[in-house]
């Protein structure tokens, strides 16, 4: 079974007030990978020019330099365009969303250290980077996504790997079961 942040380890997540730049660009890039599910390559290539603030779409150059289209929410245009904001104020000037400081993108193993370390500061277990797209999928279908729609945001090519998502609790079968029963509805 894949491992997903509960609510609780979601919640301090979104809500941590993050007080430095490099802070932000660490707590800001976890919430695009969490809303979004995208891989941590892709959020790290992520370019100004491939955010579209009104239609509320990434482009996304995924695995084989495939582009697809990802959604995201309206919190997330908020805290993205706010972000672009005070990196302009600050003057820093980068094609990448989550750039380097000297105009270089983020690389791998410094947003990881950078994740750890946030992770620490919330009092979270620490996790990598992918754990955030296994709770992405995995909410996506609890809360009535379908399969065919994810794998299309997750840039999975063959349907059969988005289907390990498919790995939902007991708990959550018997809620979906509970809502479609004819005796619970006409008893």
């Amino acid at each position: 079974m894949l491992s997903v942040l509960d609510d609780t380890q979601m919640r301090a997540l979104i809500g941590y007030k993050p007080t430095s730049m490099g802070q932000r660009r660490v707590h800001l890039a976890a919430l695009l990978a969490l809303d979004t599910g995208l891989r941590v390559s892709e959020v790290l290539h992520l370019r100004h020019a491939d955010v579209d603030f009104e239609n509320l779409i990434l482009k996304v150059f995924g695995k084989g330099q495939k582009e697809r289209l990802v959604p995201f929410s309206p919190e997330l245009r908020k805290r993205l365009y706010r972000f672009a904001q005070l990196k302009e104020k600050k003057g820093i000037q980068a094609p990448f969303v989550f750039g380097g400081f000297r105009r270089t993108r983020w690389e791998k193993r410094n947003s990881s250290t950078s994740l750890y370390l946030m992770e620490q500061k919330l009092g979270l277990p620490t996790f990598g980077w992918h754990r955030l797209r296994h709770t992405f999928a995995t909410n996506y279908l609890r809360h009535g996504g379908d399969i065919v729609r994810l794998s299309m945001v997750l840039g999975h090519t063959q349907i059969t790997t988005t289907q390990r998502y498919l790995h939902l609790f007991t708990e959550d079968l018997s809620a979906s079961h509970q809502k479609v029963s004819i005796l619970n509805r006409l008893g």
